[in-house]
């Protein structure tokens, strides 16, 4: 019942002249508004798709790290030369004191794998 009497009240209350500067700002806000909206789904999409491009090239780098593929080639031990693995065995043991807090028992550790290198050739 409302709506009719809305509707009515739009028969009875027509204003019979428009003013035209009224319309005119009120069809340019609109226009706006309708500009603006439009401007930021564009830049939504836009800005979705170059995360989307940025996460997708980080995930592929990280999973085919040069480091990763090189690691078997340089430190395979059935193919390595002594001076190699001497090297590979510091580097282990460089990183595992970084890592560890205790250096004493990585020293040890070191000393254990350098005694069966030597002794054991």
């Amino acid at each position: 019942m409302d709506l009719e009497n809305k509707i009515q009240n739009l028969f009875n209350n027509q204003k019979k002249n428009i003013d035209a500067d009224q319309f005119l700002i009120k069809l340019h806000h609109t226009r706006e508004i309708r500009l603006r909206n439009k401007q930021r789904l564009s830049y939504g999409i836009s800005t979705l798709a170059v995360v989307l491009i940025v996460g997708i090239i980080s995930i592929t780098q990280l999973k085919n790290s040069s480091t990763d593929a090189n690691y078997e080639y340089y430190y395979s031990l059935e193919e390595m030369s002594e001076e190699m693995v001497d090297e590979y065995y510091d580097d282990l043991m460089i990183y595992l004191a970084d890592q560890s807090n205790d250096v004493w028992s990585t020293m040890e550790l070191y000393y254990e794998i350098s005694d069966e290198n030597f002794n054991g050739e």
